[in-house]
């Protein structure tokens, strides 16, 4: 007899714990690591608790950073370490990250075990990123609170001892949660920006200034590599919070602008990209082109085609004597032409 069937699929929440530490490929990337109840560990990459081991082994995940080295630290910048003081090696943060694991799974039941994904024969790297939330109980007997979900940015905090380098939550509902802290730090929007402004809450830190990562250990910072002004910071976390209430980002509505004076290249189309492209906090704008070419396409259209040798594919061509690469960009409009 055949049956009728109606194809379903159900999800499950997988709860854990992230914990600073570090990446270290080629350079060191601090890093936020998320340890599930099933024993699965993410590190840019997930796989279970036996792979997590392994890859401490290998130093791709590491707990110390050497002095002289540079701590590069998403979203803000990138320091050279001295003086370093760090609570792990290899051994105990492998048995911190399994604590963990037994706070959220006392007996240890259903650990993942990791077998290699293919698709038409091509092994792929899953994406085990978590979501950061906090819970809306509706009443004091709540057993099943409503999970907001939140987005998260660092930046430095700074106390009298030093700078800390907090996860700063965002939530959709516009309040703040400071995190990487002993006791997480609850505040509304208003009172984040009251922080920045006094100089509390920052993306830059003077020389030699010490840094604390909670649960990591801290250093002396040295000069910085590059790092992201407080102001450019704000409007990406301003940016973040329309997002999270369903408008479209400022590197969205530059891309869109982009394609709409690639197919009608107007005097007005290129006034609107250049608001949208300027609107967009400057650390970020690399991202409203493709990978290789970044924001070259949209500086030429904007300022002028010389911006090409700004791009780095013709730096290195022009430097190592081959032939420049070009973009291809339309001419603008005459205005008996529109």
């Amino acid at each position: 007899m055949k049956v009728s069937a109606t194809r379903v699929y159900r999800t499950k929440i997988i709860e854990g714990l992230s914990v600073p530490a570090v990446i270290h490929n080629g350079s060191y990337f601090f890093t936020d690591l998320d340890i599930y109840e099933d024993g699965r560990v993410e590190y840019w990459e997930i796989e279970d608790f036996e792979h997590f081991k392994q890859k401490m082994r290998e130093g791709w995940i590491v707990t110390v950073i050497p002095d002289g080295s540079s701590i590069s630290i998403h979203g803000l910048g990138s320091w050279p370490v001295t003086a370093g003081s760090w609570l792990f090696n290899k051994k105990s943060f492998v048995s911190h990250a399994e604590s963990l694991i037994r706070t959220l799974n006392p007996r240890m039941e259903n650990i993942y075990t990791y077998r290699k994904k293919t698709l038409n024969g091509i092994g792929f790297v899953e994406s085990g990123k978590g979501t950061v939330y906090k819970e809306n109980k509706r009443g004091p007997y709540d057993l099943f609170p409503e999970k907001i979900n939140g987005n998260s940015e660092n930046l430095f905090y700074q106390t009298t001892d030093g700078y800390y380098l907090v996860r700063l939550v965002l939530y959709p509902d516009h309040t703040v949660c400071l995190e990487r802290l002993e006791t997480p730090i609850q505040l509304s929007m208003q009172e984040f920006e009251s922080l920045v402004s006094q100089g509390i809450l920052l993306s830059e830190i003077p020389l030699h200034a010490k840094v604390h990562i909670y649960g990591l250990g801290s250093f002396v910072a040295g000069e910085a590599d590059y790092s992201v002004d407080i102001d450019d910071k704000l409007a990406e976390i301003r940016d973040t919070l329309r997002q999270m209430s369903g408008a479209p980002s400022s590197i969205a509505l530059c891309k869109q602008a982009y394609e709409a004076y690639i197919a009608d290249p107007t005097a007005a189309n290129k006034t609107l990209l250049q608001q949208h492209y300027e609107a967009v906090p400057e650390h970020q704008r690399m991202y409203v082109g493709d990978m290789d070419t970044k924001d070259t396409a949209v500086r030429m259209i904007i300022y002028g085609e010389d911006e090409i040798k700004g791009w780095s594919h013709y730096q290195l061509a022009l430097h190592q004597g081959l032939p420049l690469p070009s973009i291809d960009i339309p001419t603008m409009k005459k205005d008996d032409e529109v």
